[in-house]
Parts: C-alpha cells; structure tokens; sequence
C-alpha cells in the first residue's frame, strides 16, 4: 500500500465514523460494530465480541470511545478518555461515600466528626466536578 492509498482508508473511514447512526437494540446501542451496553450506572464497551471497555461512567464519554472505535481498533485518545472516566468514578464514589458518613456523624451528634468528613465531602465534590468537565471536554 502506498502512503496516499492509506491516508484514503483514514479518510474514508473517519468520515463513515462520523456518518454512523446509532440503533437501540435488545443489548444496548448499537454504533457500527461496537455495542455499547448500560449495566445500570456504567457502560461496556463491546467491539466485535470482545470487552474493549467495562465501567465507564459518563454517557459522553462512552459515545466518544465507541466513535473513536470506529475509526481505529486502538485508539491513545480513547485510552486517555477512559482514564479520565475513570478518576471521575473514583471522585463520585468516594463523595457520595463521605456524604453519607458526614450524614451519619451528624445523626450521632459529633459535630468534630462531621466537620472533618464535610471539609474531606467539598474537596471531593470539587475533584468530581473537575474530572467530570476535563472528560466532558476531551469527549467532544
């Protein structure tokens, strides 16, 4: 193959990517070959068969990825996406987990306590908010 030849098939297949409709299926949504599936509050990304991505969070991100999988089988930007996906699930579950001792603090009546676990809440809450807008950004 020669280099024009290969900057064609890139070219034909970024635009055949960009022109795939999504279909809802039994399983999940259908974009191309890649099925992404809903397993409640995450996402699997299934390419061909194979698990490519399991527990992704946000739904932009995970269009992105199944778009990005469509133009390549490997993609660095997919890759950096999910990482990013991921710290945001760790933020959120690590917010909603000190919400819930700050809650339960505060019906015990330790007012130290619950300051400790509110200040450690907001710093948390501020780290989600980050990840979450940085993935966001990288997934349009």
């Amino acid at each position: 193959m020669t280099s024009l030849s290969k900057k064609f098939e890139q070219i034909v297949k970024k635009e055949l990517a960009s022109t795939v409709l999504p279909v809802k299926t039994e399983e999940g949504i259908l974009l191309g070959d890649v099925l992404i599936i809903s397993d409640g509050t995450s996402k699997s990304i299934i390419k061909k068969g194979l698990l490519v991505y399991d527990h992704i969070f946000l739904n932009s991100v995970a269009i992105k990825i199944a778009k990005l999988l469509l133009v390549a089988n490997s993609s660095y930007q997919a890759d950096n996406l999910y990482k990013l996906d991921q710290e945001y699930g760790k933020w959120l579950n690590e917010s909603l987990l000190l919400r819930v001792q700050y809650d339960r603090a505060l019906a015990k009546g330790d007012n130290d306590r619950a300051d400790i676990f509110y200040a450690r809440y907001i710093e948390s809450k501020e780290r989600t908010m980050s990840a979450k807008s940085r993935a966001d950004f990288l997934a349009r």
